[in-house]
């Protein structure tokens, strides 16, 4: 069976387990990103800083998400907690796209500090999370979801498919050898133009302000996949784990999402609050 062919078997059956926790209701979906981020965690840590599932530093870790995700989400349900993390959110990102665009090379020193920290790994996952569990404690909360998720997804998957039937020009080759432009290109469009449609038919009216946010959140979702990407070269491995086929790991999966997650929950504290 071809990889495109895996790819998509396995994207449909991440799909289907998705759908069913947004069927079954709010407290399935939290429990659902809850795991991801604890299955986040592990790949970075045993795969990216290669240490052990049974060091302190990796209990440590778990145990810092664990606490801080099921406080905020499940006792210390407040709308100034979420604004508070939100910002952090934001604040990373903008410490993130310094490590993509500033450090140019493999820098073993770098990697050191992450490894030497790697318990801070908890935290750091712990905020888009939060960021993206804030978007259930809203009323329409599986539409604003499932807009979130055609928004972030659609630009990998069209990005893919276009990439492969278009691209000739490579986005930045150093960091992501099969990406293009025009595969980069084409998910941005049709993110957009996907998202639009869906927010306008069970949603609201779209307006030229939301046409922009969508295309700067779809935006945002590339770049949050080449940070990763940028990660992966640092630390000379191909994917975070083999968990999903056709995928890679988990991270591999969410990437992106967790890059645009707190732009997105700015959007609608902006706009829904």
């Amino acid at each position: 069976m071809s990889n495109t062919k895996i790819r998509i078997i396995s994207g449909i059956v991440l799909m289907l387990i998705v759908l069913s926790c947004l069927l079954i209701g709010p407290k399935a979906c939290l429990i659902f990103i809850g795991l991801i981020g604890l299955l986040v965690i592990d790949e970075v840590i045993v795969n990216f800083y290669d240490q052990n599932r049974l060091s302190k530093r990796y209990a440590l870790s778990q145990l810092i998400f664990f606490s801080g995700y099921s406080f905020f989400n499940f006792y210390q349900i407040s709308e100034s907690s979420f604004s508070l993390w939100n910002s952090a959110g934001i604040l990373l990102n903008v410490l993130m796209l310094g490590y993509l665009f500033l450090v140019y090379k493999k820098s073993e020193t770098l990697i050191t500090i992450f490894k030497a920290t790697s318990w801070m790994t908890g935290f750091i996952i712990l905020i888009p999370l939060l960021c993206l569990s804030y978007i259930i404690h809203f009323d329409q909360w599986q539409l604003f979801l499932i807009g979130l998720l055609i928004l972030n997804f659609m630009v990998d998957t069209a990005a893919y498919f276009t990439g492969k039937k278009f691209g000739k020009h490579k986005l930045w080759e150093s960091v992501s050898p099969k990406k293009t432009i025009e595969g980069a290109v084409g998910g941005v469009i049709f993110s957009v133009i996907t998202t639009s449609l869906f927010w306008k038919y069970f949603i609201s009216d779209v307006t030229p302000l939301m046409t922009i946010y969508f295309t700067v959140i779809a935006c945002s979702s590339q770049i949050g996949d080449l940070v990763q990407s940028k990660l992966k070269r640092q630390f000379e491995i191909k994917d975070s784990s083999s968990l999903i086929p056709g995928h890679g790991g988990v991270y591999d999966r969410v990437d992106s999402l967790l890059f645009v997650a707190p732009f997105y929950a700015f959007f609608l504290m902006a706009n829904f609050h």
